[in-house]
């Protein structure tokens, strides 16, 4: 049951907008509904990875909580992969789990430095980068209307969305060799 909260993550991103668009009741919705849902939301899954760390590294894991924000980065990066993991469940839709060889290896004779590992099989990663393009627009949303308190969740949002995308996208980008060839540059007369 708790994958479906990927899910409702996902459709939370897709509802923001409306949300900000809406009347602004002032500080006393804040008190009363946003806060108590912050604080429900976010505070528990905190605790979680604290309380983790806590048992997992007794001397050193109040410097591992500095990397909370980052974990909590990932996790919302990974929701529409996860969400789209929970539909396909919810619809009876098989799909195959393929483990595909690190970086195309096949054989024991092929070097792996000549390899390259290309994992891109879906539309997902641009999904994900037109959400960290979405979040950036909150972000300049939040500046210009001087939200300041919202920018840092904000920044985790697109940070991890943005990570998550990258981390899929970037083994397709073509080398780019910014001082040029030597060979090119010599041009016969």
């Amino acid at each position: 049951m708790s994958n479906f909260a990927y899910l409702l993550l996902a459709c939370l991103c897709v509802l923001l907008h409306p949300s900000v668009g809406g009347p602004q009741a002032g500080w006393l919705r804040t008190l009363l509904i946003d806060i108590p849902i912050f604080l429900a939301a976010s505070v528990s899954v905190a605790v979680f990875y604290i309380c983790a760390q806590r048992e997992l590294h007794p001397r050193t894991w109040m410097k591992e909580i500095l990397f909370l924000p980052c974990l909590l980065a990932l996790g919302i990066g990974l929701s529409l992969n996860n969400a789209l993991a929970v539909l396909e469940a919810l619809f009876n839709h098989k799909s195959d789990f393929t483990r595909t060889p690190k970086y195309g290896i096949e054989h024991k004779s092929q070097p792996w430095r000549a390899c390259k590992y290309r994992p891109l099989k879906s539309a997902l990663p641009i999904a994900e980068m037109a959400f960290a393009i979405y979040f950036s627009y909150f972000i300049w949303f939040a500046l210009v209307h001087r939200q300041f308190l919202s920018i840092p969740f904000l920044l985790m949002f697109q940070s991890g969305f943005l990570y998550v995308s990258l981390s899929s996208l970037v083994p397709w980008w073509p080398k780019f060799n910014f001082g040029g060839s030597r060979a090119a540059a010599a041009v016969p007369a």
